[in-house]
């Protein structure tokens, strides 16, 4: 009877641990949020007389990538800044009506520390441009702001292919200072950019794939003088914003 209940006592602990529930397997925590970019791009643009050269068109694009892009116009100091770039090496354009174009290639940035740019105009006609055939669609969206980071709403913007084989397209940024071009044609395209008491932007882009651009905006100065360009009306019919 002894060796019965020694048995039975055993069967019942086998029993209590096959009803004891198995913890769950330790879980991995989540990877952390990727940190934003924080490169940080600045630079002076001046004449050959020294002055700062009011209006300029800065660009910068990744050199081994097609986006994001960043453009600028200068102001009344010639400076422009772009903060939250991606680490990397960058292409810097700089183009003034009346003055020869400056490329500055292998532009390091990398946070946290500055990457300077300072350029020097000269005066002269800047080389006709080349386009170059491209296979393939593209699209461009991004947004427009002012000098001092605010969002621009309603700003007039255009994009018209360089070498006339596609139709020009024109839209107002979102209150947000957005706006999209889908559906294009991979290859040149001229955009152009107008706000009221802002400098004009323009700057040629070399579109495909999916391009985001930042465009930042400089307040005209008291005693500028529009040149004809800005002075035509614009014959394209302009949707109005999107949401």
């Amino acid at each position: 009877m002894l060796r019965l209940l020694v048995i039975g006592s055993g069967l019942a602990a086998l029993l209590a641990a096959a009803d004891t529930p198995t913890p769950p397997p330790a879980q991995t925590p989540p990877p952390p949020p990727a940190a934003a970019p924080s490169g940080q791009l600045r630079g002076a643009i001046t004449t050959n007389r020294h002055e700062p050269a009011v209006g300029a068109i800065v660009l910068a694009r990744p050199e081994s990538a097609p986006s994001p892009v960043r453009v600028a116009t200068t102001g009344t100091n010639g400076t422009f800044a772009f903060d939250r770039l991606p680490d990397g090496a960058y292409r810097v354009e700089v183009r003034r009506d009346g003055f020869v174009p400056v490329v500055k290639p292998g532009i390091v940035v990398r946070a946290p520390f500055r990457a300077v740019v300072e350029v020097l105009l000269t005066r002269g006609a800047a080389p006709k441009e080349t386009v170059s055939p491209v296979q393939g669609s593209a699209s461009l969206a991004g947004s427009i702001r002012v000098g001092n980071g605010a969002p621009l709403a309603e700003a007039r913007v255009r994009l018209t292919r360089v070498d006339g084989t596609d139709d020009s397209r024109m839209m107002l940024t979102t209150g947000s200072g957005g706006f999209s071009f889908p559906e294009l044609a991979a290859g040149r395209w001229r955009l152009e950019v107008q706000g009221a008491g802002l400098l004009p932007l323009r700057a040629s882009l070399d579109l495909a794939g999916d391009v985001a651009i930042e465009a930042q905006l400089a307040a005209q100065p008291a005693n500028y003088r529009p040149s004809p360009q800005d002075l035509l009306v614009p014959e394209d019919v302009i949707p109005p914003p999107g949401p």
